[in-house]
C-alpha cells in the first residue's frame, strides 16, 4: 500500500507541477525541418531539469546528530530477596541521543520565525498541523532520524507533501512515531473553499494505511475460550504464556507464626537462562510479566496480522488572523465515518473500539491552536498547542508563556 500511496502523490505532483509550467510560447522564424523541407518539432528533454529545479528550489537540506546527558537518579534503589541479599536495583540511566537526515521546503506563517541559523530536525511549524499553509504551491518535508530518550530506543519518519492549489489541496504523509507507536500513510484529497481572506473550509476524503489499532492480543489470549489437550473448554491463564517464553514458576511455603506449619505457599520464577528474577508471583506479575512476556507476545503477533486501509470522510475549518500585536490562527480538522478497504475485519479498529460489534462511525480528528498578544510595548502573552487523535493513538504538545522586555 506504501508504494501505491507513493506512486498516486508523485502522479497528483508532477501533473500539477506540468500544468503550471505549460505557456504557449510562439514559434521563432528560424524552424527545423527534415530533408523534405517539413517541419520537425524539438524533441523535448527526457528529464525536465527546469522543473526539478523549481521543485526544489528554497529547500534545504540537513543532517543532524545531537545528545544529552540523561536523567540522574537523586538516590540509590535497592531490593532485598527471601534470602536476605540486597540487590541494587538502580536503574541505569544511557544518554538521550537523535541523529537523522532530512530536506525540507515549508514556508512560515507571520507570526514564526526561523528558529536558529540552522536546521536541527526539532522544528515544528504550525504549517505542519493546518490544513492551509502560508502560501500556495509545494511545501514538503522528508525527515529520518534515530533516536533514544528516556532508555527506549526509536526510529521516527515523517514525509509529508502537500499542494496548495485555490480550491483543492492535495497532501500526502508517511509517519511513523515510535515515541507514540503510532505509524500511517495517508493520502489527502480536499476541496477547498476560501471564505474572504482569513476563513477557509475543505471537505474531501482521506486514504490511510496502517497497523491493526485498537486490538490487544493479550486481552484475547485470555479472554478467548479454547478446548485444551483433554476436551474440556476453558480460558487460558496467565501464567500458560509465561510457560511458552521459558519462564518457570518453583513453589516454595513459608511458615508465617513459627510454629512448625507451613501457612504459605507461593512461586519464585526463573527465566529461561535459569536466572531467579522474581521472588514472588505479585513480584512477576508487577515487574516482569509485563515487559517480558506481555510485551514480546503483543508485538509478535501484530506481527503476523496485514495492514490494514481505512478510507475516511474529513472536514476541515482554518482561521487566521494576523495583525502585527495580535494574532489567531486555528485549524482543525475531523474525521467522523470510515470504510475499512482492505485487511482483516477481525482486527479492525471498527469492531475492537466499542462494543464489540463493527462501527464505522468512530472519531479522529485533529487540531491546533496558535495565538499572541502584545498587550504592551514591553508585555506578551502567547499560547501555541496542537492535538490528533487517530485511532486509540493521540499525539498533543501545549505550551504557554508571558514576555516582559525591559527597555
Amino acid at each position: 500500500m506504501k508504494k501505491y500511496l507513493l506512486l498516486i502523490i508523485a502522479l497528483v505532483s508532477f501533473s500539477i507541477a506540468s500544468a503550471q509550467q505549460i505557456q504557449n510560447k510562439p514559434l521563432t522564424d528560424k524552424k527545423k525541418s527534415d530533408d523534405f523541407g517539413l517541419f520537425v518539432p524539438p524533441k523535448k528533454p527526457l528529464i525536465n531539469f527546469d522543473k526539478i529545479g523549481k521543485f526544489f528550489k528554497y529547500s534545504t537540506f540537513y543532517g543532524v546528530g545531537q545528545i544529552s546527558q540523561p536523567i540522574t537518579p537523586s538516590e540509590r534503589f535497592y531490593y532485598v530477596t527471601q534470602d536476605n541479599e540486597v540487590v541494587d536495583v538502580t536503574p541505569e540511566r544511557k544518554s538521550n541521543y537523535s541523529y537523522g537526515l532530512g530536506i525540507r521546503k515549508v514556508a512560515r506563517f507571520d507570526y514564526e520565525r526561523k528558529p536558529g541559523v540552522f536546521y536541527d530536525g526539532t522544528e515544528q511549524q504550525q504549517s505542519f498541523y493546518t490544513t492551509v499553509g502560508a502560501v500556495s504551491g509545494w511545501e514538503y518535508k522528508f525527515e529520518y532520524t534515530w533516536n533514544r530518550q528516556f532508555g527506549n530506543e526509536f526510529t521516527n519518519q515523517d514525509f509529508y507533501l502537500r499542494y496548495l492549489g485555490k480550491h483543492f489541496i492535495v497532501k500526502g504523509q508517511m509517519v511513523k512515531d515510535g515515541f507514540v507507536d503510532l505509524e500511517y500513510n495517508s493520502l489527502d484529497l480536499r476541496y477547498r473553499l476560501p471564505v474572504g481572506k482569513k476563513l477557509n473550509f475543505s471537505l474531501g476524503v482521506i486514504g490511510r494505511s496502517h497497523r491493526p489499532y485498537g486490538y490487544e492480543p493479550i486481552r484475547d489470549y485470555l479472554e478467548t475460550p479454547f478446548v485444551d489437550e483433554f476436551g474440556q473448554e476453558r480460558l487460558r491463564q496467565w501464567w500458560e504464556l509465561a510457560y511458552e517464553y521459558g519462564f518457570q514458576d518453583n513453589a516454595y511455603s513459608i511458615d508465617l507464626d513459627f510454629d512448625g506449619e507451613q501457612d504459605l505457599i507461593d512461586y519464585y520464577w526463573t527465566a529461561p537462562n535459569g536466572q531467579r528474577v522474581a521472588d514472588t508471583d505479585a513480584d512477576f506479575r508487577a515487574n516482569r510479566f509485563g515487559p517480558m512476556v506481555v510485551g514480546p507476545y503483543n508485538r509478535e503477533q501484530l506481527a503476523l496480522i496485514e495492514d490494514q486501509g481505512t478510507l475516511s470522510a474529513v472536514v476541515g475549518v482554518d482561521f487566521y488572523h494576523y495583525e502585527k500585536n495580535n494574532w489567531l490562527h486555528f485549524s482543525a480538522s475531523v474525521l467522523p465515518y470510515h470504510q475499512q478497504l482492505f485487511g482483516d475485519e477481525d482486527f479492525g479498529y471498527a469492531l475492537w473500539h466499542g462494543d464489540g460489534t463493527l462501527d464505522y462511525s468512530w472519531l479522529d480528528y485533529s487540531a491546533s491552536l496558535a495565538t499572541g498578544w502584545k498587550i504592551t510595548k514591553n508585555l506578551g502573552v502567547y499560547i501555541e498547542s496542537n492535538y490528533t487523535k487517530f485511532w486509540d493513538r493521540k499525539v498533543y504538545s501545549a505550551k504557554a508563556g508571558l514576555n516582559f522586555q525591559f527597555r
